[in-house]
């Protein structure tokens, strides 16, 4: 009878932190304000906004920012996403510590999807990717020094829903666009022979020919960026948002680089960390008169000004 007790007492707490565990699983969802019935696009949406809201640049708390971002991660990877759902964040982190996942950083698709910073280089970790974009994006001297948030539309090419139903098993298929087909050269010998062809998807991988799931490949989609340009940026840096130019079965999407361009400004111009403005006056003002002057400059990032009144 004790142990039928105990059993059951054990049964009963297992029971309490399983809808704990559970209950603990909208937390994520709460961070980023949607439900735990939110798309992909929902989530990235929703990402977007609270990390503009409280990004440490803008005041806000450093913490929260690091809690959105982790958020993020896991919910727009559906392998953890599901995970979380069933077993909370503990079975979460019990997983990725057997070696399931994570381990990354969590502000790196942060940097990646808005831009932040400016002009990291070219990554080269092998995998074959479509051709990047570069964009000028005109400035004036004033957004350089005070900093400027832009939202931009990008129209790119994606690979329509079904398109895995439209891969058929080719074993001569080495890699995109690869094949490896074998030649008898003379009794007993073999060559193989590199060529290119389109059809190959992946490696093993080729594509059916008229498939009625996917027959143009691709289509068109309209995505929104938001460009951070930070205050003290230069002509010729970059924004770089990763992976979001157009998809190509067998590739993952290039890097759209916006490049900043200073439009010429009429008053001022900029010689490195120095602002000029030339003013022009009448020689007998130079010479008999007094001289009322008002200097404006920006720092850091506000403008303010200076008399002088002079012969």
């Amino acid at each position: 009878m004790p142990n039928t007790m105990n059993f059951a007492y054990l049964r009963t707490f297992l029971l309490l932190c399983a809808l704990i565990s559970l209950a603990t699983a909208a937390d994520f969802y709460s961070l980023l304000g949607i439900s735990k019935k939110a798309t992909k696009k929902e989530v990235k949406k929703a990402y977007r906004q609270k990390s503009l809201e409280h990004h440490p640049d803008k005041g806000g708390d450093a913490n929260k920012f690091q809690e959105i971002a982790r958020a993020y991660e896991v919910l727009s990877d559906e392998d953890k996403r599901n995970i979380y759902d069933r077993h909370g964040e503990a079975g979460l982190k019990q997983h990725e510590e057997r070696g399931g996942g994570g381990g990354g950083d969590p502000f790196e698709d942060m940097f990646s999807q808005f831009g932040f910073g400016g002009g990291r280089g070219r990554r080269d970790d092998g995998i074959r990717r479509t051709d990047s974009v570069e964009i000028p994006l005109k400035l004036t001297l004033k957004q350089f020094y005070t900093g400027e948030i832009m939202e931009v539309q990008y129209i790119r090419e994606v690979l329509c829903k079904n398109w895995d139903d439209c891969l058929r098993t080719d074993n001569e298929c080495s890699g995109p666009g690869i094949k490896i087909t074998r030649q008898q050269i003379a009794p007993g010998f073999v060559q193989q022979v590199q060529i290119n062809d389109p059809k190959c998807i992946a490696r093993g991988k080729s594509w059916r020919a008229n498939c009625k799931a996917c027959p143009q490949k691709t289509e068109t989609e309209k995505i929104e960026l938001t460009i951070d340009v930070s205050k003290g940026m230069r002509p010729g840096e970059r924004v770089t948002f990763e992976g979001v130019t157009d998809e190509k079965p067998g590739f993952s999407a290039g890097d759209l680089h916006f490049v900043l361009v200073e439009v010429g400004d009429s008053e001022y111009h900029r010689d490195g960390d120095h602002l000029y403005l030339n003013r022009e006056i009448a020689l007998v003002h130079a010479l008999v008169s007094h001289l009322h002057i008002v200097f404006y400059f920006v720092y850091p990032c506000e403008i303010h000004s200076i008399e002088r009144i002079g012969a």
